[in-house]
């Protein structure tokens, strides 16, 4: 008899509960039997829905304020990556939003790249611009092009590459030279559901950090006068309430269990910065409400123009105005946002998953009947919204 196959599952940190870490939790049901890592996995104060989840960390979840201030770890990432020990495993699929794909296996390593690493790829210049000092500048350049080539090495060790968007897969090609297969992020459509009542409020759900453009959101609703709710955290958080006026408000971080009100009772969701994908985009659509967004990246794909929502092609509070004025125009039809939104459901990732690893499996085994396909049961569970 032959021996099972072994599968890891691996993810960058395991810290909150988004976009990645959702699609995390739907790779654990679509494999099961696999074993779970992470860069930093803590076994205390995790959502709901990932505790129990056996999570096996790197050393950074052992070093102090590894949770809380995760982010400072960052220039350890890489290090901890490679130092995973995934040797015994026949199939490793990882969540990378820039450091998994650099573990070193000896099996079929599939890379669900969520994007290339951020701050040294497409925000390089702005992330050096954000240095006040000219040596700082100088110095933060040099690290970050040797950033640039450990990572281009390591993205030809992967077997296969996945994109979660079309301006994911276009940078995957720019930067490491690497093809790839589309298979956008999980939205659990039914979570979310129209509701009939009027909207209150325009809406900001996104993480507080400069590249989200949160500014132009907060500067022109200020300027119209008009309603806006911003939920989220972030360092950004302390310069947006100074620009704000008193028609806005900041949530915070809220309970995932109260985003669907939160989805339906908003006029709609503003997004200003370029999202690699954009799920948030999606739970709003589910929610039936139209998107004002930035028309780059994942707004591409994830809102079409006029149908369900607006796209605006310039990060300026004056565009963003313009963008808000021409959705107040617009009588919107709920049911086209649905019926969007609901082509990215679970159904349609657990197949595009599916496919790369047979397909990649079979090229490097003939014993691909090891690798159980993902069944109907499997497919409910997301259907079921759990």
């Amino acid at each position: 008899m032959k021996p099972a196959m072994r599968i890891a599952l691996v993810h960058d940190y395991w810290v909150t509960l988004r976009g990645g870490e959702r699609v995390f939790l739907a790779l654990t049901q679509m494999f099961p039997q696999a074993d779970c890592y992470a860069l930093i996995a803590p076994k205390h104060g995790l959502p709901a829905e990932m505790t129990g989840l056996p999570i096996r960390s790197s050393f950074l979840g052992r070093l102090p304020g590894s949770l809380r201030h995760y982010r400072a770890y960052l220039p350890l990432y890489p290090l901890a990556a490679r130092s995973l020990n995934l040797a015994g495993y026949d199939l490793i699929i990882s969540s990378s939003s820039g450091f998994t794909h650099q573990i070193a296996t000896k099996g079929v390593h599939i890379c669900y790249c969520h994007a290339p690493l951020r701050y040294a790829w497409n925000e390089f210049d702005a992330t050096i611009a954000r240095q006040r000092s000219p040596v700082v500048r100088s110095m933060l350049s040099r690290v970050l092009r040797g950033v640039q080539r450990a990572d281009r090495v390591a993205a030809q060790r992967v077997t296969a590459y996945i994109a979660n968007s079309t301006a994911v897969q276009q940078r995957i090609a720019a930067y490491y030279q690497r093809d790839s297969d589309i298979v956008f992020p999980i939205v659990d459509t039914a979570r979310f559901a129209p509701q009939s009542t009027a909207g209150e409020y325009l809406l900001v759900m996104s993480h507080l950090h400069p590249y989200k453009r949160v500014d132009l959101a907060v500067q022109a609703c200020t300027q119209l006068n008009l309603p806006l709710l911003v939920v989220g955290v972030g360092p950004e958080r302390a310069r947006l309430e100074q620009l704000a006026g008193p028609t806005v408000r900041f949530a915070g971080r809220l309970d995932d269990a109260a985003l669907p009100e939160i989805y339906a009772r908003c006029q709609a969701l503003v997004q200003c910065g370029e999202e690699d994908f954009g799920i948030a985009a999606l739970e709003a659509q589910a929610s039936g409400r139209p998107v004002i967004a930035f028309g780059q990246g994942g707004a591409r794909e994830t809102v079409v123009d006029g149908v369900t929502g607006v796209h605006f092609f310039e990060q300026s509070v004056d565009a963003t105005i313009q963008a808000i004025r021409r959705f107040q125009q617009i009588a919107w039809q709920p049911v086209a946002a649905r019926m969007h939104a609901e082509q990215f459901d679970a159904a349609h990732f657990c197949r595009g998953i599916q496919r790369v690893v047979d397909r990649e499996w079979q090229q490097h085994t003939s014993a691909i009947s090891t690798l159980a396909p993902v069944h109907a049961s499997t497919l409910k569970v997301f259907d079921d919204g759990r």
